[in-house]
């Protein structure tokens, strides 16, 4: 049996087998030679999309994990059926610059306000982890002066 006539899955699986080939890899060959129609390449740029226009939900995770892949072909599976594959692309090219002008301007204007507030989102993440860190190293500066001061409490007391 070749791998056109297998589900999915199994066509996705067939093709992690081969070394340096995972799920994304597998997937555009599957949808580009295997006419796999509901093989949904996902990338961040994917999953961004997702995240934009289908499910929000999706932000919350922060890694592109195994689940999270899934999930999103399954909100592109479920929203554009037989032809998910090629809605998937059609809305990945839409995102590359030189097709994004061509587009209603609604549209750009839609795409430029999430981009911005994705900016702001890591922007607080970042603003977040640093202040994380500054308090760990007040901390940890807090812990050494006790040290020393403990260790200099000490010796006063062994010379006298």
């Amino acid at each position: 049996m070749s791998l056109r006539e297998k589900s999915r899955e199994e066509a996705q699986q067939a093709l992690c087998a081969f070394p340096g080939v995972g799920r994304k890899v597998a997937d555009c060959v599957a949808l580009f030679s295997l006419d796999q129609h509901g093989a949904i390449p996902v990338d961040v740029h994917v999953w961004r999309i997702a995240c934009r226009d289908y499910s929000p939900v999706l932000k919350e995770h922060k890694s592109l994990t195994p689940a999270v892949y899934e999930a999103v072909g399954d909100i592109f599976r479920n929203k554009f059926g037989s032809h998910a594959g090629w809605a998937h692309s059609l809305l990945f090219a839409a995102e590359l610059p030189d097709y994004r002008a061509r587009l209603p301007l609604f549209l750009q204007n839609e795409m430029l306000a999430f981009k911005k507030e994705e900016g702001i989102e890591k922007a607080l993440k970042r603003e977040a982890q640093k202040a994380k860190r500054k308090e760990k190293a007040e901390k940890g500066e807090e812990e050494r002066a006790t040290v020393i001061i403990e260790k200099t409490t000490e010796e006063t007391i062994k010379d006298e």
